[in-house]
């Protein structure tokens, strides 16, 4: 009898969870939402209006940004692994987005 072949396991995005991936958040932008908490872009992606504002508050110099490069757009994308999606929208994913 023919062997069953190995299931093969489920797509996983290829895309590393790295939030400077999203336009408009930088090296130090990070920096403070990792002191936050904040490392994933499924976190992003699922923030309320009461979630930005609240880290809105502590971005200092850098409030505002969330809703004006639309972070949490981009965050839905990526988390979802839609590179075609977020490159159409937003532009090459760049370097970082290769691992």
């Amino acid at each position: 009898a023919p062997k069953a072949k190995a299931a093969k396991p489920a797509p996983v995005s290829s895309i590393p969870q790295n939030l400077e991936l999203i336009k408009g958040l930088g090296p130090k932008v990070n920096t403070l939402l990792k002191g936050l908490g904040v490392t994933s872009f499924a976190q992003v992606a699922s923030w309320t209006a009461a979630d930005v504002s609240e880290i809105d508050a502590q971005l200092g110099a850098f409030a505002g940004r969330i809703t004006r490069d639309n972070w949490i757009d981009q965050a839905q994308l990526l988390a979802a692994g839609d590179v075609v999606g977020f490159e159409q929208k937003y532009g090459a994913l760049g370097m970082g987005a290769k691992g």
